[in-house]
C-alpha cells in the first residue's frame, strides 16, 4: 500500500490485489476515497454508518422471519393439539357403559317396539336377562340397548311404569326448538345429558331420560352425528332444515289422514 501526502493530507492508495478485492465488494459497503482529508473522514464515517444500518436491518428482517415461523409453528401445533383434544373428548363422551345388574335401560324389542327394562343377570357371554315395563323377562344382546339411564344403580322393576309416565309428561318439542336455536348460534354439538341440563336444568335420571326421548323421536331440529353403543352425539340441523322438515311432516300427516278418510268413506 502506497501513501502520498498532498497539501498536508494523506491519501491511501490500495495495492492492486486489495483494490481488485475492493471492487468485488457490494457498492453499499465500499469506501470511496474523497478528494480531501475532511471528505475522507466524513465519507468513511458515513460508509461505516451505512454498513451498520444495513446489517441491523438484515438482523431485524431475520428476526421478523424467525418470529413468523415460530408463530406459524405454534399455530399449527395449537391446531393439532386442539384436534387431538377434541378426538380424546369425543372418545371419552362416547365411552359406552357396560351392563350391570340393577341398571335401568331402554332396548329395542323389535322393529316397532322400544321398551324400558331393568338388567337382572348375565345370560351367556354377552347377553343379559332383563325385566321390562310389562313384567316380561327376556334375553337381549348389547346391540339392542338404545340408552342406559345415568345415575341409577339398583332400580326396582315395579317402578318402571311410573318413571316412564313422568318422562313422557316432559315431552314438549318446543323445548328442543329453544335448545336448537342456542346450539346453532354457538355451533355446538350436544349429548343427551348436556341437553337435559339445557332444557331442564338438571341431569338427574328422569330429566336425562326425558331429553333422550325428545332427541330420539325428533325429526326436525337435531340429527345424530356420532354413535357408540347406546351413546350418541347430536348436532343442530342448519337453519333451513327444520322448516323444510316441518313442512314435509305436516304434508305427510295430511296425506295420511286424507288417505285414511278416503278408505273409511269407501
Amino acid at each position: 500500500m502506497a501513501i502520498r501526502a498532498v497539501n498536508n493530507c494523506s491519501f491511501f492508495r490500495p495495492s492492486p490485489s486489495l483494490f481488485s478485492t475492493y471492487r468485488r465488494l457490494p457498492s453499499v459497503i465500499r469506501f470511496h476515497p474523497p478528494s480531501s482529508c475532511y471528505g475522507c473522514c466524513h465519507t468513511q464515517t458515513r460508509s461505516i454508518k451505512s454498513l451498520f444500518e444495513t446489517v441491523m436491518e438484515e438482523l431485524k428482517a431475520k428476526r421478523k422471519r424467525r418470529k413468523k415461523v415460530v408463530v406459524s409453528v405454534n399455530a399449527s401445533a395449537s391446531s393439532s393439539n386442539a384436534e387431538l383434544l377434541n378426538e380424546v373428548l369425543t372418545e371419552e363422551i362416547l365411552v359406552n357403559r357396560s351392563l350391570q345388574k340393577g341398571l335401568l335401560l331402554e332396548f329395542k324389542k323389535d322393529s316397532d317396539r322400544i321398551l324400558l327394562a331393568v338388567a337382572q343377570r348375565p345370560d351367556g357371554k354377552k347377553n343379559w336377562m332383563v325385566s321390562d315395563q310389562n313384567g316380561v323377562s327376556s334375553s337381549i344382546k348389547p346391540q339392542q340397548v338404545t340408552y342406559i339411564v345415568p345415575g341409577i344403580s339398583n332400580f326396582d322393576q315395579a317402578n318402571i311404569a311410573g318413571f316412564l309416565q313422568k318422562a313422557q309428561d316432559n315431552m314438549d318439542p318446543s323445548l328442543l326448538e329453544f335448545a336448537w336455536s342456542e346450539l346453532l348460534e354457538k355451533n355446538k354439538t350436544v349429548t343427551v345429558e348436556e341437553m337435559a341440563e339445557i332444557i331442564f336444568g338438571s341431569v338427574e335420571p328422569l330429566e336425562s331420560y326425558s331429553a333422550h326421548l325428545l332427541l330420539s323421536k325428533d325429526e326436525v331440529y337435531f340429527t345424530v352425528l356420532e354413535t357408540k353403543g347406546s351413546r350418541c352425539i347430536y348436532g343442530p340441523r342448519s337453519s333451513e332444515q327444520p322448516y323444510m322438515k316441518a313442512r314435509y311432516l305436516i304434508r305427510h300427516e295430511y296425506d295420511m289422514s286424507t288417505g285414511i278418510h278416503e278408505i273409511l268413506k269407501n
